[in-house]
């Protein structure tokens, strides 16, 4: 299961490399969800898979105070 997800990791990384907007959000959720499967088995996670979803999450913060009231 593990070479599967870590497959995963890499078809997704070029699909996220060539898409914007919505289509990148949503392939995001998806790398998000096979790291979490790698840390479900105790597999390592590729440090560029980490800092994808860790930029992906800033990100969401970074939308949330730029919609907060001054």
């Amino acid at each position: 299961m593990s070479e599967q997800l870590k497959a995963r990791l890499e078809v997704l990384r070029k699909e996220i490399a060539g898409t914007r907007g919505d289509t990148r959000l949503e392939l995001l959720e998806h790398l998000e969800q096979a790291v979490h499967g790698l840390e479900g088995v105790g597999e390592e996670i590729p440090a560029w898979a980490r800092e994808m979803v860790e930029k992906a999450h800033e990100a969401d913060v970074e939308d949330g105070f730029d919609n907060m009231p001054v």
